[in-house]
């Protein structure tokens, strides 16, 4: 071979094609498929709802026909072009698919942080407003005060009924006015917050899941309970928290072993899963054997026929090794949300309940009313 030849390879490609097969470079493009895979495998697994998308299967679905179209040539489902024989990669349509998601995230990120933003400032500006409102509803009030006591020093018993008569009207026009307006701020703020409250649904998605029973587990509560008095705040709606308790579970563990507690402990998480059923309602593995549900716009009163369903369910979980006659039972305690609660308070008057129902011979359920 000459130097020519040498250098710039043989006109048949024959040099390029032994460059291209040498072992570094093919380890390099299995990894480069492999990587570019993961990553596609990663975004439907890490993905979550855009507008007008109820959930995530969809897109989790078409990231992993990517992903095997890219690992092994496999055809995408609704995209004929991506079907062929020799198992060729139709990079054009990876890259646009991947573009494409990338793209409406951050469109739906960036209105969504508006948005949130927006409520805030809102809110902020608001309670400003309120402020000032008060202040000069204060005044006022003090104004008409004031004028009963100038006619009181008269003693001319007509005019003070006069200014009595006159000054009852104002305050109670202006505490009317007041409340109207109040009435209409809420109301604003509530029309806004309903579109994104589905986003806070979403985002519950995002959190981490006992891995046992699949409920939410103890960090994740701690958030969303946080979440739902910032929500009743500011949109008024009840909100019941209850707690439960399984009876005797120990004797279960100790009796026939870990492994029949931690089979009575998933069959109570399914239970929790077929009992409360809304997309907003909240189940977490509260710790051990207790367990912990958010009930959003829910009264106390509304959910007794939720509770009752969940109890007779776990009433028919079988213990594994265990006898016929051998029942799962729970003791539960629950209350409302109060305007004055704090995370501590709606806590303590749940487990309150809670002990009562322990109290009173378990496998029961007991409610706890808020503070007048």
């Amino acid at each position: 071979m000459g130097l020519m030849q040498k250098v710039i390879g043989s006109g048949n490609g024959k040099g390029r094609t032994e460059e291209t097969n040498r072992p570094g470079n093919s380890e390099i493009g299995e990894g480069a498929l492999d990587t570019l895979g993961c990553v596609l495998r990663a975004m439907g697994d890490l993905s979550f709802p855009l507008e007008n998308e109820s959930d995530t299967d969809a897109f989790r679905a078409m990231c992993l026909q990517f992903a095997c179209h890219i690992e092994n040539g496999a055809p995408v489902s609704n995209i004929e072009s991506t079907t062929t024989s020799d198992g060729t990669r139709q990079w054009g349509h990876v890259r646009r698919f991947f573009i494409d998601r990338r793209t409406e995230e951050k469109a739906f990120v960036t209105e969504r942080l508006g948005d949130y933003r927006g409520v805030v400032e809102d809110l902020v500006d608001g309670l400003r407003q309120a402020g000032q409102r008060d202040q000069d509803t204060e005044q006022s009030v003090r104004d008409d005060l004031g004028s009963i006591e100038s006619a009181v020093d008269t003693g001319e018993l007509p005019q003070i009924k006069t200014v009595l008569t006159k000054t009852v009207q104002n305050i109670t026009e202006t505490f009317a006015e007041k409340k109207k307006e109040y009435e209409k701020q809420i109301k604003e703020l509530n029309d806004r917050m309903s579109g994104l409250r589905q986003d806070l649904v979403a985002a519950r998605e995002e959190m981490k899941r006992d891995t046992l029973t699949n409920a939410y587990n103890r960090g994740a509560f701690d958030t969303a309970i946080v979440q739902s008095l910032n929500t009743h705040f500011i949109l008024n709606q009840p909100v019941t928290l209850v707690l439960i308790d399984l009876d005797n579970f120990k004797e279960i563990n100790d009796t026939y072993g870990h492994a029949a507690g931690d089979e009575v402990l998933r069959a109570v998480g399914d239970c929790l899963a077929r009992s409360f059923i809304r997309k907003s309602d909240f189940t977490a593995r509260y710790g051990g054997d207790e367990f912990a549900v958010i009930l959003a716009d829910t009264t106390a009163k509304n959910s007794v026929s939720l509770i009752e369903r969940f109890m007779h369910q776990v009433s028919e979980i079988t213990v594994p090794y265990a006898s016929d006659d051998v029942k799962v039972g729970c003791s539960i305690g629950c209350t409302e949300i109060h305007d004055d609660d704090s995370t501590q308070t709606l806590i303590e008057r749940a487990d309150s309940a809670l002990y009562e129902a322990k109290a009173a011979g378990r496998n029961c359920h007991k409610y706890a009313p808020p503070p007048d």
